[in-house]
């Protein structure tokens, strides 16, 4: 008995691409969904990525196809010319991930036909990437490599809708007043005061409610600032580079700056902390860190999760905690 077409619908939206391309071989109807799976979610590499351009810039009818375009590889550089060539032709597309070396924007079409939910980049924040964004006014995700020697003005109009940011602060600190910013992901490593005081200004209902944030920046900031700027965060989780996780000196430093900070972040109920394990001399698998976690729950009774987390590692502590009762890990 042959499969409903809607029920091969979902099942092609899991299938490997070879596995795509023998179905849309089967027959007509068949072929039609294996080919629209197939193109939904394009993710070009280098060793494809000019026939996937030389095709899509050919054939209209597969270009409409693709909603998600995406090259996370800097190795790309000789194939720029006709990845810009066919990003004007993809006429649907929402989501849009280039992260191919800070120099690159100038690919950016000047007029696309598309209009974007996601965009992710690893260029510099230049003219060419301030005037692709005036074009995107119903952009939702945005994600900026670095902001540039020569950040350019950025206009009140520019991406009313955004909703989810990651970007260093000081770009961070631009796009967020007057904008529906309610997940903030950041880092700030120059000298400078950190313009953390920007957050306030979210339009969203509730103001920023998910923020990540590196602790080197958070050391330069009063606990009290931060809640202030803040004041409905629900999840935060700190970037702790610079601290050697089996160093008890730093741990106690951290602890110390997250204890303040507790005792003024009346509705946050999740904290993640995740370390870099090159930084430690022991694994990180052998290191205790209960007092750390203990403490952490200690100063807020809001607070129902604490997630410690290690830099490229999939393995994590998620320790829990219900009214009342003391923590416990769920997983390892």
């Amino acid at each position: 008995m042959a499969l409903p077409l809607d029920v091969l619908a979902v099942v092609f939206a899991g299938a490997a691409p070879p596995a795509l391309a023998a179905c849309a071989r089967v027959s007509r109807a068949v072929g039609a969904l294996a080919v629209d799976a197939l193109y939904r979610d394009l993710r070009p590499t280098p060793r494809n990525v000019l026939r996937i351009c030389l095709k899509l810039s050919a054939d209209a009818a597969l270009a409409r196809r693709v909603r998600s375009f995406a090259i996370r590889d800097d190795g790309v550089d000789m194939f720029l010319g006709l990845i810009a060539d066919a990003l004007p032709h993809l006429s649907r597309l929402a989501t849009l991930v280039l992260d191919i070396g800070p120099s690159s924007a100038w690919i950016l079409p000047a007029a696309p036909p598309f209009r974007l939910r996601a965009f992710a980049c690893g260029f510099r924040f230049d003219a060419h990437v301030l005037a692709f964004l005036a074009t995107q006014p119903a952009l939702r995700s945005l994600s900026v490599a670095a902001a540039g020697p020569q950040r350019p003005r950025i206009p009140r109009t520019l991406v009313p809708a955004l909703e989810v940011l990651c970007a260093p602060l000081a770009l961070v600190a631009a796009l967020v007043p007057g904008r529906p910013v309610r997940a903030v992901t950041t880092t700030h490593t120059t000298p400078d005061a950190p313009p953390i005081a920007a957050l306030a200004r979210s339009r969203a209902p509730a103001g920023v409610q998910h923020l990540m944030l590196n602790f080197r920046c958070l050391q330069a900031i009063a606990p009290a600032l931060l809640a202030e700027a803040t004041p409905a965060l629900r999840q935060l989780t700190v970037d702790a580079d610079g601290v050697k996780p089996d160093d008890d000196e730093m741990l106690d430093e951290l602890t110390a700056w997250l204890e303040e900070y507790l005792s003024y972040a009346r509705t946050l109920t999740c904290l993640t902390v995740r370390f870099f394990p090159a930084l430690s001399r022991v694994p990180c698998q052998e290191l205790d860190f209960s007092d750390m976690i203990t403490s952490i729950f200690a100063a807020s009774p809001a607070l129902l999760q604490v997630v410690v987390a290690f830099y490229a590692f999939k393995a994590k502590y998620v320790c829990r905690r219900q009214p009342g009762d003391d923590w416990y890990i769920v997983n390892e």
